[in-house]
């Protein structure tokens, strides 16, 4: 490889598209650095970080044959790294809302016998522990069960802030969580 075509980007596409490893080793060194700043800029876990640059350069490599469309290497490995930043809050959402869902439930099936378990029962015990909250604790936590909302949407739809739902899921979850413990000790 010439040592002039270091600096086109052009000539590295080009190169890269035929397969030359080299050129790639060259689009690394250029571009990796500034890619995983800009990562940084907006996700706070170095790893997390890291993990999506190699990614993009996994995936770079991977489909360096069909790279035709790329006029402008630097734009499209930004936009890469844009949009694999835009997936890993969309995954981190998903992953944080069934979390919080799956301890709500927790709460419930951890602490109740197998008697209890019953769907009924279990139901008509979780009615009587949500009934001993505040009011707007209640109705945050039945929007959370009944119509799968997110705390956001819960915050939006009560006109509260997000952290007043998240206090009230750890709340209710407490709350439900003593409630099954104490009818477990009688």
């Amino acid at each position: 490889m010439d040592s002039n075509l270091l600096n086109s980007d052009t000539d590295l596409v080009d190169l890269l598209i035929s397969g030359d490893e080299r050129s790639f080793d060259v689009i690394y060194r250029k571009y990796a650095e500034d890619l995983y700043r800009y990562a940084r800029k907006n996700i706070d876990s170095k790893e997390d970080c890291e993990e999506i640059i190699q990614d993009i350069f996994e995936s770079l490599w991977s489909r360096h044959d069909q790279l035709g469309h790329v006029t402008e290497l630097k734009a499209y490995l930004f936009r890469m790294v844009k949009y694999k930043i835009i997936r890993y809050f969309q995954h981190n959402t998903v992953k944080k809302k069934y979390a919080e869902h799956y301890k709500l439930f927790e709460a419930v099936y951890d602490t109740s016998s197998s008697e209890e378990r019953d769907n009924e029962t279990l139901q008509h015990l979780i009615e009587n522990g949500l009934k001993q909250l505040p009011e707007r604790c209640q109705l945050a936590v039945r929007l959370r069960l009944n119509e799968n909302l997110s705390n956001s949407d819960i915050a939006k739809r009560m006109n509260i802030k997000k952290s007043t739902v998240e206090n009230y899921m750890v709340t209710a979850v407490s709350h439900l969580r003593g409630t099954f413990q104490n009818l477990k000790m009688s």
